[in-house]
């Protein structure tokens, strides 16, 4: 039988987000993106207008856990825009995971604005269907009231919190 493995685009690429916390949804889509490219920047980016429940760094932390299964993804964070990131770094193309028609029409606004004003193409990928559902939002909630987080946040995520607060 011959071996059918699939070869990398030669791009890399860059999924932004909160990651208040890292949830499965993000982990299925940086372990797509690191089996479809180069090289993957999962980078927490920091939006001094929002309220985090976790740090930066451990948002950090919670996403090297996460990673430690892909050799070709780094983990960061950045308090600047995500195009000039990208511009600092090299990076080719934006990559977003969209969950239903909200998420996807205002992750088109935002692809826009960085066409715009980068030049940089944005990758909408449609969540699958077991994490349409999650989000770092409904990860908050559960913790904040004791629920069941198991099937939403990555075990290695889930020990870390468990290690660092009461929940």
């Amino acid at each position: 039988m011959e071996n059918l493995k699939k070869e990398k685009k030669d791009l890399a690429v860059i999924i932004p987000g909160s990651y208040d916390p890292p949830t499965m949804g993000h982990y299925h889509l940086i372990k797509r993106a690191a089996e479809e490219y180069r090289e993957v920047y999962a980078v927490a980016f920091i939006n001094p207008e929002k309220e985090y429940l976790f740090t930066t760094t451990e948002r950090v932390s919670m996403l090297m856990l996460m990673a430690e299964d892909f050799d070709n993804v780094l983990v960061s964070f950045s308090s600047g825009l995500v195009i000039d990131y990208m511009r600092e770094h090299g990076i080719d193309k934006i990559i977003k995971g969209v969950r239903n028609d909200a998420d996807r029409a205002y992750e088109a606004k935002q692809a826009e604005w960085n066409f715009k004003h980068g030049g940089y193409e944005t990758e909408l990928w449609e969540s699958e269907a077991e994490y349409a559902g999650i989000s770092s939002t409904f990860a908050r909630a559960q913790l904040s009231a004791a629920g069941d987080t198991s099937d939403i946040l990555h075990p290695s995520v889930l020990k870390y919190i468990k290690s660092k607060r009461q929940i």
